[in-house]
């Protein structure tokens, strides 16, 4: 009769196999580390779209809802033109104006903290539009080649946004177009008939 000896080996994984696991677990992490800052960076700019596209709305709803002009035929929508508005981190629009009560300035540009500015344009016939859209010359709105309505106007509203960048933001700069998201819409004075 033979007798068996069995040796008591406890089972393992060899110096080489924990050494290859590492290196195997290092690369996954640096990789998805790698990620973070790209990932990051595309939710601050959805977010920065998001906000962007509501102030734009919030503009354009209030453009709308201003007669086109008053009684006298005087444009109405055309006190928007040039005008820059302010708002914070969440599209809540910052006021400019003077405060009624004290009769001190309320918040006037460069007194306060601003995420994003807002700067409407209403181009006349033969006027321009921003630099930022091109610059190009309005000839109007018409209907044929020979007849301009003066019942439909251009609005674009250019929103940046310009945390950091203080009051000193220019929409003109060529420098600052990259950080313009510009809206281009149309207001049409409703209620009359088209006459050629």
């Amino acid at each position: 009769m033979k007798i068996q000896k069995y040796e008591n080996r406890e089972c393992g994984f060899s110096l080489i196999e924990v050494t290859i696991a590492m290196a195997i677990a290092a690369v996954a992490l640096v990789t998805l580390l790698g990620l973070i800052p790209q990932g990051m960076n595309t939710m601050r700019e959805a977010g920065d779209q998001a906000i962007m596209g509501r102030i734009h709305q919030q503009l354009l709803n209030e453009i709308q809802l201003t007669p086109f002009d008053d009684s006298v035929g005087a444009s109405l929508i055309d006190a928007y033109d040039g005008e820059e508005f302010y708002y914070d981190s969440q599209g809540e629009e910052l006021s400019n104006t003077m405060d009624p009560a004290s009769g001190s300035p309320g918040r006037e540009k460069g007194s306060f903290t601003h995420i994003y500015t807002a700067r409407i344009s209403i181009p006349r016939n033969g006027s321009s539009f921003p630099k930022s859209v091109g610059g190009a010359s309005f000839g109007g709105v018409g209907f044929d080649s020979n007849t301009v309505n003066d019942s439909i106007r251009p609005v674009i509203v250019e929103v940046a946004p310009v945390a950091g960048l203080g009051t000193d933001f220019d929409f003109g700069l060529e420098k600052n177009f990259p950080l313009i998201e510009a809206y281009q819409s149309m207001v049409v004075k409703m209620g009359r008939d088209y006459r050629p």
